[in-house]
């Protein structure tokens, strides 16, 4: 009884400790947000890191945990700053090319944005990758007013290209067989597995999208820059650049130090201005479109899986979980405040199972009566076009990898790597194949059959699904599919997307769905809705809620995030995968 009242009396003191500290976590949040001191600001925007899509708005993970800086902050930063008087410009400092190409042209767009408004934006780099790429920093650079370059500092300005892992010599040098198929020949996931270099359709694919991508690139900066893009292509053949040779090209507009930036911005903004951080401001300011009819938001992240959401350590992101998109649709569909949903994804796909279920609930909350527009973020391929084709309307990035419309599976048979170190397994099963998806034998003929027949369906399911929603001929569909990854620039020349643009654009095309004029002011809001901060106290003491230990894993393992980026082909698993994009070495 004794141990009884002391465990109690412990949990009570627990709870008291925790509340008290997120009520005070909360109170200075509250006070926190008055407004800043000057009425003239200088928005401070760092862009020399990976940026997450989207982290929930935690209060709770926020006391306890530090907040990760994410895409939607900082293009929310802009778009409010851009309505906000105060604000006169803003400075960004970029570098390295750890951004991808769809969230570079989302934050180069919010920076458009920004300058319509008759705002400066300046840019600044210690280096456009040192000693490496920095095509996407100066991509998103060239879309400012001005740009300075530290001196010593280098252009790492060189074109586009991609590494793919093939693992076939190592798992032959382990005895490890791949038995792995897909449907069709560009679905070349299996390749990182069965082959020692490019095949042919694997090769005419990647040179595609490298061709793709690197004209986007090329007309993106001639854009910005007043260029002939014939002659930047003849500079891009010439770098990278030393600092003085960067000006001499005029790429660089000035070589100076981050001080000096700031000096001339502030300047430029007025007297008493103010440099303010993007964070800061965005939580002193409030994010844009707080006011009029509700769009809905859900996003969704990550590899696809059965059941709740959680953290992939190989993204250093979420994992999409099927039951927790069900939910977010099921509550915006039945929010009467709710006139639409925008859906955003940034998925290479995962299982087909999840998928399906996730595309059920996008259909059902159509039927509802809601309308569904997609905006495709990095990626949106395979299970993540999987989930998209039956919106209302489709908005993808030039730069967003799509389509990827095949299927993989297979297992890896490891029986001789046992062999190798004199280890038996002894297996005893019943039913013809009831070994089906041991790793210890290959498939017998019986089984190759099973396996074929769960492609042909899964497959024949993707296109008949597709050309219904996209309303394509089913004959069209096969020729466009077969497994392979389209821009979304070429996506949309297909019918697989309507249109190109931002989540902005996305956000416009969702008003109109919902009856209202493209620019009228509404509110979004995030579906689900996150809990009440009690109601956190009371899951990360109960234990019901795992939020905080995926946040402490996702931070652990930050530092390892870009290699275990690139192992991730060689470490999933491809029979729990069987809707994934194939490896392109191009996404972030």
């Amino acid at each position: 009884m004794y141990r009884f009242f002391r465990g109690l009396f412990a949990l009570i003191g627990l709870i008291v400790v925790v509340v008290a500290a997120g009520g005070g976590y909360l109170a200075y949040k509250a006070w926190d947000r008055e407004e800043p001191v000057s009425d003239t600001i200088v928005l401070n925007l760092d862009l020399d890191q990976d940026l997450a899509e989207y982290v929930p708005a935690d209060p709770l993970s926020e006391a306890l945990f530090a907040r990760t800086e994410s895409l939607r902050d900082v293009v929310d930063a802009l778009d409010r700053a851009r309505m906000d008087p105060r604000v006169k410009g803003v400075v960004a400092r970029l570098g390295g090319d750890q951004i991808g190409t769809g969230k570079a042209q989302e934050i180069r767009a919010a920076v458009e944005r920004f300058r319509a408004s008759d705002r400066f934006a300046f840019a600044f780099s210690h280096s456009f990758g040192e000693l490496g790429p920095g095509d996407r920093s100066y991509y998103m650079a060239s879309g400012f007013e001005r740009i300075w370059l530290q001196p010593v500092g280098l252009v790492g300005l060189t074109g586009v290209s991609a590494s793919v892992p093939f693992a076939r010599g190592a798992l032959d040098e382990l005895n490890i067989t791949p038995e792995l198929r897909h449907r069709e020949e560009y679905k070349s996931f299996m390749n990182t597995f069965t082959e020692k270099g490019f095949t042919e359709p694997h090769r005419e694919m990647m040179e595609a999208l490298i061709g793709d991508l690197e004209g986007q690139l090329v007309s993106g900066i001639a854009q910005g820059r007043g260029m002939d893009p014939a002659a930047l292509r003849q500079l891009i053949d010439r770098g990278p650049f030393l600092d003085r040779e960067a000006v001499a090209a005029k790429l660089v507009d000035q070589i100076g130090y981050f001080d000096e930036v700031r000096s001339a911005a502030l300047a430029r903004a007025g007297a008493g201005a103010e440099l303010i951080d993007g964070a800061d401001y965005l939580r002193s300011a409030g994010r844009p479109h707080v006011s009029g009819p509700t769009i809905a938001v859900i996003y969704g992240t990550g590899s696809i899986q059965s059941g709740k959401t959680g953290v992939d350590p190989l993204s250093g992101g979420t994992s999409m979980g099927s039951e927790d998109m069900v939910e977010a649709f099921d509550k915006a569909a039945a929010d009467p405040q709710v006139r639409a949903i925008l859906f955003r994804i940034d998925s290479g796909g995962g299982s087909a199972v999840a998928s399906e279920t996730i595309r059920r609930s996008l259909v059902k909350a159509r039927e509802a009566g809601k309308p569904v527009i997609v905006s495709m973020g990095e990626a949106a391929a395979s299970g993540g076009y999987w989930i998209a084709m039956n919106a209302d309307r489709i908005v993808a990035q030039p730069g967003t990898l799509t389509g990827s419309i095949g299927v993989v599976a297979g297992k890896m048979v490891t029986s001789g790597l046992w062999d190798r170190f004199g280890i038996e397994w002894g297996e005893i099963s019943k039913g013809a194949h009831a070994s089906m998806w041991s790793s210890l034998t290959p498939y017998s003929d019986t089984e190759s059959q099973r396996l074929d027949a769960i492609l042909d369906d899964i497959y024949g399911a993707f296109v008949r699904n597709v050309a219904e929603a996209r309303r394509l001929p089913v004959t069209s569909v096969r020729d466009i599919a077969k497994g392979r990854v389209w821009t979304g620039a070429q996506a949309k020349a297909l019918g697989l997307v309507d249109e190109l643009g931002d989540m902005d654009t996305a956000l416009g095309f969702a008003r109109q769905a919902a009856g209202l004029a493209q620019d009228a002011a509404v509110t979004v809001e995030i579906f689900p809705k996150p809990d009440s901060p009690f109601r956190q106290v009371v899951d990360l003491v109960t234990g019901a809620s795992e939020a905080r230990t995926a946040a402490a894993t996702q931070a652990m393992l930050a530092r390892f995030q870009p290699l275990l980026r690139e192992l991730a082909p060689l470490v999933r698993d491809p029979a729990a995968e069987t809707l994934t994009m194939p490896p392109t070495g191009l996404t972030r």
